[in-house]
């Protein structure tokens, strides 16, 4: 059987190569640079294949590859929960844990259902698909399931996209009500294309249950591929008009990979100064960061830490904060750290509190550390900043 190569064809075609380059290049963005893209990647890698299966079921080509029988529906239940995984990667900086492979069961139990199916020959899987590339109705019901009836798959994959789409969305809400809906610019790029992706998401599952009201299954099977071979290929293209896009929320780590990628040296370790027109911007996304997540009240926060969670090399950090603020990373902390005790003091916070308990609750390991760091950085003790203040609230 030759390809015929008609709209539908092409725009398969066309998405399964888009697709699948753009899920590799995620791939290896995400290795690199930003952990939390790696659903995303997947995201891509396995709609694309799971596009290529549909292309092989549509122009009949399934005939020359009998070996790859019945295992499209794999990639389609790895996809389901991919983007779910994926806004939260992205909503609560985290990487791919190893708990997310529990929402890969249902993909291991088809496996286990078509085993049988997947250890025929060729000669046997062939005949198989004989009967029924011609009938799009009896090739999607999976009639070979052992354990389950027929049509089940086809159904139960669709309601597992609808139930995940569902929670993405559940995630995206609860996100922007923490933010109370104030994004700055980088923020509202990114929330702008998930839901363009969303959107194309539900365009995916929904023409299915057109089929209760006796809608021609070979037109909702078109509906459903077309509309996923379209979300890869726009969601594909956003993200190369808008490389920022594929740092998700994390700007500090977009700005600072916008400065030249300073590598130590093997001989001497000498570093190259950042380039001057950055660091401002730089500077303010780092200090906002540092405040709203209020990391400088952890007693053991390090530079490293502070690398780790928003993902650049700690080298760049101290960089920055050594010769362009002219400190160093404990100090950055510990000034933070006694501006903070000093606005709980001045709203009456710490009246009953020892200084020990005052000392750990700004981030401190322990009174001594806590008074010398107000002293060198207000000039005076906590005792007597608190005495000031009672002298400055009777006049």
């Amino acid at each position: 059987m030759l390809l015929e190569l008609d709209f539908s064809t092409i725009v398969y075609f066309i998405s399964v190569v888009i697709g699948f380059i753009t899920g590799i290049i995620l791939f290896i963005n995400s290795v690199k640079k930003n952990k939390s893209n790696l659903p995303l990647a997947y995201t891509f890698l396995s709609l694309s294949i799971a596009i290529f299966f549909g292309l092989l079921t549509y122009s009949g080509l399934f005939v020359h590859f009998p070996e790859l029988y019945r295992f499209g529906n794999v990639f389609g239940l790895i996809f389901a929960p991919l983007p779910f995984i994926y806004v939260q990667s992205i909503t609560k900086n985290r990487a791919f844990l190893w708990a997310d492979l529990l929402h890969f069961i249902p993909a291991l139990i088809y496996i286990l259902d078509f085993f049988p199916v997947f250890m025929l020959s060729s000669e046997e899987k062939l005949a198989l698909i004989q009967l029924e590339i011609n009938d799009i109705n009896s090739f999607t019901a999976y009639r070979q399931s052992w354990i389950f009836p027929d049509g089940f798959h086809q159904t139960f994959r669709t309601i597992l996209i609808s139930v995940y789409w569902l929670l993405q969305g559940l995630v995206l809400i609860q996100w922007k009500r923490s933010k109370k809906d104030t994004f700055n610019s980088f923020e509202k790029e990114w929330v702008t294309w998930i839901i363009f992706f969303m959107t194309f998401q539900f365009l995916m599952f929904f023409p299915f249950y057109l089929t209760f009201f006796f809608i021609s299954k070979e037109l909702i099977f078109s509906l459903i591929h077309l509309t996923a071979a379209v979300l890869l290929v726009l969601s594909a293209f956003l993200l190369y008009l808008f490389p920022r896009l594929i740092y998700g929320l994390n700007e500090l780590k977009y700005v600072s990979d916008q400065i030249v990628n300073i590598e130590p040296s093997q001989q001497n370790l000498k570093k190259e100064p950042l380039p001057e027109n950055k660091l401002k911007e730089f500077g303010e996304i780092l200090n906002k960061w540092i405040e709203e997540k209020k990391v400088f009240l952890n007693p053991g926060y390090s530079i490293r830490d502070l690398a780790k969670d928003t993902q650049i090399p700690y080298y760049q950090i101290a960089e920055f904060i050594n010769h362009y603020l002219n400190t160093s990373f404990s100090d950055l902390m510990n000034e933070r750290r006694i501006d903070y005790c000093v606005e709980l003091f001045k709203n009456g916070n710490f009246s009953n509190y020892t200084l020990e308990a005052i000392s750990q609750e700004c981030g401190f390991n322990n009174r001594n550390s806590f008074a010398s760091a107000f002293k060198k950085f207000k000039g005076v003790t906590p005792s007597e900043f608190q005495k000031k203040l009672k002298i400055e609230e009777k006049n």
